[in-house]
Order: C-alpha cells, then sequence, then structure tokens
C-alpha cells in the first residue's frame, strides 16, 4: 500500500472525532469504532456508526448514520441509498455526491438517519452509482463520552473535504484537515466486511 494512500485513510479517520483512532499496517485497515470497508479499487468507507442515545437500553426511534466516504479515483461517484438488513429505514441527508479526490462526510457530518433498527450492530448495505455495492456491520455507539457532543440531526448534504498537500503522521493532524490526493492501490479489507469489487 502507498504511504498516500494510507495517510489519507488515516486523516479521513481522525478526523471524524473518533478517540480509538490508528491504523492497522499488518491488516492495511484503520482502527476506530466505527466499521471500515473498500469499496473496489477507488472507494473507502471509514468509521461508519449510529448515534444511539444515552442509555442503550432505551434506544430513540431514530438514529443519526455518521461515515467517511473517500473517492480516490478519478471519476465521481454517487452514494444511491443504504438499507438496513432485518427491517428498518435509511433516509439520505441529501445526494451524497463523491467527488475524485475528496472525502465527503468528514468533521462528524452526518450523512443520514435509520429508523427502526435494532441491535447493537446493525448490518446495512451502501450502494453506490458507479462503483459495487458493500456490506458492513455498523455499530450503535451511545451519546455519551466523546459521542455527546455529536450533533444529532443532519444540517444538509454532507460536503465534501478537498485533499490536503502533506501526508500527516497519524495522531498529528487537525480536525479541519483533508485527505491526501487519490491512490491507485486498493487496501485489504478487514474481517467482518463484505465487500464486492468493482
Amino acid at each position: 500500500m502507498r504511504p498516500i494512500a494510507s495517510a489519507a485513510l488515516v486523516l479521513a479517520v481522525l478526523a471524524t472525532g473518533c478517540a480509538n483512532a490508528g491504523f492497522d499496517k499488518a491488516n492495511r485497515m484503520p482502527q476506530n469504532d466505527g466499521a471500515n470497508a473498500n469499496v473496489g479499487k477507488t472507494l473507502s468507507l471509514r468509521n461508519a456508526f449510529l448515534l444511539g442515545g444515552d442509555d442503550p437500553a432505551s434506544p430513540p426511534p431514530q438514529l443519526p448514520l455518521y461515515a467517511v466516504l473517500v473517492n480516490d479515483g478519478q471519476r465521481p461517484d454517487q452514494l444511491e441509498r443504504i438499507t438496513v438488513e432485518g427491517g428498518g429505514d435509511v433516509r439520505l441527508a441529501g445526494p451524497v455526491a463523491l467527488p475524485p479526490g475528496q472525502a465527503v462526510g468528514m468533521n462528524n457530518q452526518v450523512i443520514g438517519t435509520v429508523t427502526g433498527a435494532r441491535g447493537n450492530t446493525v448490518p446495512m448495505t451502501f450502494t453506490f452509482r458507479e462503483a459495487k455495492s458493500v456490506r458492513v456491520m455498523v455499530p450503535v455507539k451511545a451519546r455519551i463520552g466523546q459521542y455527546a457532543s455529536l450533533t444529532p440531526s443532519p444540517a444538509g448534504p454532507p460536503s465534501a473535504t478537498p485533499g490536503v498537500t502533506e501526508p500527516p503522521s497519524p495522531g498529528q493532524t487537525s480536525p479541519t484537515s483533508g485527505p491526501q490526493s487519490p491512490s491507485k492501490n486498493p487496501v485489504q479489507p478487514g474481517p467482518g466486511t463484505d465487500v464486492h469489487p468493482e
């Protein structure tokens, strides 16, 4: 895996506000509290999670969905829809365009809301206009600790963040920085993730 690609993905994860962020060089996957997957050779899904309530035993009827989507390709793509296995509906915050060389969903932007989901981990499938679909197990995080200050309602469609010029070191990035310019080589998916390459 190229150093530029590693820096881009690490930065995307660190900028989501997750305290347990890092990078597993052996498995070539970021270490965070959310779901992660690689979609073909160009798209990456990072730190996807649902925000629950203060009491895990009494979840709210609607859960905000957070995730960072990185397009390392040369062509634009778009997140078309997200489905929940076993019941539940997902409403995207708006058209989720994925420009080439940029990340969408940075700085804890809500990309959609989920109703009817059950359990502490929710199987969800992300479907794209160009890339193939990807299935991940998305955890539900209680609204406590580092998650207590997150905005539970979407403010509109998530915006894209352009790349930075210098690849940062893990743990030395600012919350407003974007990912590095796109890469060509794919990274390997982590365990428990169903990836359908392009």
